[in-house]
């Protein structure tokens, strides 16, 4: 299993224009944990075993929907051994 993360920023929208993003990405198995009214640059996460090529075009289709311009990244992370699991849920 591979982990994604995306982060989309729509130029010159409103707030529907996010919530119709987000909505987009859900349906593109992404989450987030950023709540419907909010604007600006958003973070998804994906897991998924597909290629990265797969995630990307994901999120192209997603943000074109909106009918705005876009920018974005996506990045593949990296897996942490156990010892870097342990210590993660330790700092919590």
């Amino acid at each position: 299993m591979k982990y994604f993360t995306a982060q989309v920023e729509l130029h010159q929208a409103g707030a529907d224009d996010y919530r119709q993003l987000i909505r987009a990405m859900k349906r593109e198995l992404f989450i987030t944990g950023h709540e419907e009214g909010y604007t600006g640059n958003l973070t998804f996460k994906r897991k998924a075993t597909v290629e990265i090529k797969e995630v990307i075009d994901a999120v192209l289709r997603a943000a074109a929907s909106t009918g705005r311009r876009f920018s974005f990244t996506v990045m593949k992370d990296k897996q942490a051994t156990p010892k870097e699991e342990r210590n993660r849920w330790q700092l919590r």
